[in-house]
């Protein structure tokens, strides 16, 4: 998101662009981690690279260009007020959930994992809070049967860059969006913890089982796990997953291989999902049947 949206301003006339990157941005690609630095040296824009953004030589960086606006493309570092004061015109964030719902940590795995029909992406002017700030704009897409959250992540860059293009037009013609303060009745808010310990709730439905193992497959984060009952190693579980409505095929908790993938039974039906690893990432070479603990876990929904 933050390269398609620097290429765009890059290739617009008498536009300016100190770009500030992540700490952890070493020049190379990763999957879908792809590397700004090694961007912005393409196409010769400058680039700072502090360790955070609350010390006075840090801030002076940044006050030294005196910007008028200021975004913030999945930036790794709180932003301080003296820092959100700097942008004359605003200090913006891209935010991958359909705000007030899903703030802080992993709102992508949140939106899956809850069942939320759509994929938002929420351009917001940045307060000290975390992700609270009045809402400028948003942008949809619907959840289709199987998003992994890896894919979902993809469109919501999409929707995100797509989102700043559209306001940064109307922005520079003079008639950007007034912001609308959030509706704090409806909040929700996440640390970062991950949907029932990352340990698939089969004592629930299958829907909700598919939305946790396609909100936890994200390669190479933390994945859907479950502990064998007879064992002490941990299995990973990766979507897309999707539920078999129905099913009546074992106890709730066991998985077994099929001719389409693997399935694991739960209350009311199963889920068919695409592969079954060893913690160190192996795929699992037998058929099973694996049985996991049913012992319901917290959500950790709010």
């Amino acid at each position: 998101m933050a390269i398609e949206i620097g290429e765009y301003l890059h290739a617009q006339e008498g536009v300016e662009l100190l770009i500030v990157l992540n700490p952890d941005d070493d020049g190379r690609d990763r999957g879908q981690a792809l590397s700004l630095s090694k961007r912005a040296a393409d196409w010769g824009v400058r680039t700072i690279q502090p360790k955070g953004l609350r010390k006075p030589a840090q801030i002076a960086l940044l006050a030294d260009f005196d910007p008028d606006l200021i975004l913030s493309c999945s930036y790794a570092r709180i932003i301080p007020q003296t820092v959100i004061d700097l942008g004359r015109e605003g200090c913006l964030n891209i935010h991958f959930a359909d705000l007030p719902k899903n703030r802080g940590c992993l709102p992508v795995v949140w939106t899956l994992a809850l069942g939320a029909p759509d994929l938002v992406a929420t351009l917001h002017e940045i307060t000290p809070g975390i992700d609270d700030g009045p809402i400028l704009m948003q942008a949809r897409s619907p959840v289709s049967p199987g998003t992994t959250a890896e894919i979902a992540t993809g469109i919501c860059a999409k929707l995100g860059a797509g989102l700043f293009k559209t306001y940064f037009d109307a922005w520079m013609r003079g008639d950007a969006p007034s912001a609308v303060a959030q509706d704090e009745s409806v909040v929700t808010y996440h640390t970062m913890v991950h949907p029932y310990d990352r340990y698939p709730p089969v004592w629930l439905n299958p829907t909700r089982v598919a939305n946790t193992i396609n909100a936890l497959t994200f390669p190479p984060h933390p994945a859907a796990r479950l502990n064998q009952s007879d064992a002490n190693d941990e299995l990973v579980l990766r979507g897309p997953a999707k539920p078999v409505d129905g099913y009546d095929g074992g106890p709730i908790g066991m998985i077994s291989k099929t001719d389409d993938g693997w399935i694991v039974v739960c209350q009311g039906g199963a889920v068919l999902f695409s592969a079954l690893e060893t913690d160190d990432g192996q795929p699992v070479v037998t058929d099973g049947p694996f049985f996991t603990d049913v012992t319901p876990v917290p959500e950790y929904a709010p």
